[in-house]
């Protein structure tokens, strides 16, 4: 099924929907925010190769089975290992639809709609696509009322959502030294541990071309795992709004929270990716403004200072298309925005 097409030529700036399939300049700064859930995944399908070394070394050093049958049941477990994260980054990692990340981003928009979808081709199942057909044409249209279990809903309201954004939302530097920190320590007990495993060090440095590559994505995973663990952040959803919860170490102390008016701000939803970009407040109609180059290394295409999104990604966080097409429902919205706690996240 294609994208529907405009059919108004004066749309609703406040509550129309725009759809296409390919991601434009509103991610030309998205950074880390997004990009990092694809460094995890990558480099947590790496870490994934230490198990079968592990494996091998623990049934002829610690069970004494035979080389030929440790090499058999090591060898299979590595083929599956393959074959999983395959599936894996195939199924978190973005579609840009031909846009390469830090490349030249084409402008994509209609900046006549303040509420932007981007739902590239591997994405488009006919129940996402009759959500689509919905949002865009159910206000134009007189028929029997769309399944609410799927979300057709064009307007309304709903409970607030509350989820996790792992490794979703850009950090500060109390995260990153974290990661380090907590990166080296991790990485230092399980070169011990695996010493003890595969016999002493010496075996270790033979395998040191492998062993160096799982590692490398061990240390990284540990470290930011740990990172978010221990500096931990929430979203909350409701009709209009979208706040974030910055809360203290180990999630001591009062949180920051961070609040957005989804009614007001330009909201874009990237399904490949499942980024959401929030927007500074525009006029109706106004364009979004040209890229500029990036003042940091390394100098790519980026959008000019008091326009930069707010980017959140939930590609992680279980029922993402649900979550990522709450989003779009919670900023055209035309029932009045709940009332929600401004300090404590379930109130």
């Amino acid at each position: 099924m294609s994208t529907p097409r405009e059919t108004d030529e004066t749309p609703d700036f406040e509550r129309g929907l725009f759809v296409r399939d390919k991601v434009g300049k509103e991610f030309a700064a998205v950074g880390s925010s997004g990009a990092l859930v694809s460094l995890v995944m990558t480099q947590g399908f790496a870490m994934l190769f230490i198990v079968p070394v592990v494996v091998f070394f623990g049934l002829r050093n610690l069970a004494g089975v035979a080389v030929f049958y440790a090499g058999l049941v090591s060898g299979v477990l590595g083929v599956v290992i393959v074959i999983l994260g395959i599936v894996m980054l195939r199924s978190v990692n973005r579609s840009d639809g031909g846009t390469k990340g830090g490349g030249f981003f084409r402008d994509e928009s209609d900046s006549r709609y303040r509420v932007r979808a981007v739902i590239p081709p591997k994405r488009r199942s006919v129940r996402v696509m009759r959500w689509v057909e919905a949002a865009v044409y159910a206000e134009m249209r007189d028929e029997e009322p769309v399944r609410a279990d799927e979300l057709e809903m064009v307007r309304g309201g709903f409970d607030p959502i509350i989820v996790r954004p792992w490794f979703g939302i850009k950090r500060g530097r109390a995260f990153w030294w974290t990661a380090v920190v907590c990166g080296l320590v991790c990485t230092l007990g399980m070169l011990q541990l695996l010493s003890l495993i595969m016999g002493g060090w010496g075996a270790m440095l033979k395998s040191s071309g492998m062993m160096g590559y799982a590692m490398t994505g061990a240390a990284m995973v540990s470290g930011l795992v740990c990172a978010e663990l221990i500096w931990p952040v929430y979203v909350r959803l409701v009709p209009g709004r979208l706040d974030l919860f910055h809360y203290g170490f180990l999630g001591s102390g009062e949180p920051e929270v961070e609040t957005h008016d989804l009614k007001l701000k330009g909201v874009c939803v990237d399904f490949g990716s499942y980024t959401i970009a929030i927007e500074p407040e525009r006029p109706a109609g106004e364009p979004l403004p040209a890229l500029v180059q990036a003042k940091r290394w390394p100098h790519g295409q980026t959008l000019p200072e008091g326009y930069m999104p707010r980017y959140v990604c939930v590609a992680l966080v279980v029922g993402r298309r649900e979550l990522a097409q709450r989003v779009i429902q919670a900023a055209r919205t035309d029932e009045a925005t709940p009332g929600v706690s401004e300090t404590e996240l379930g109130g």
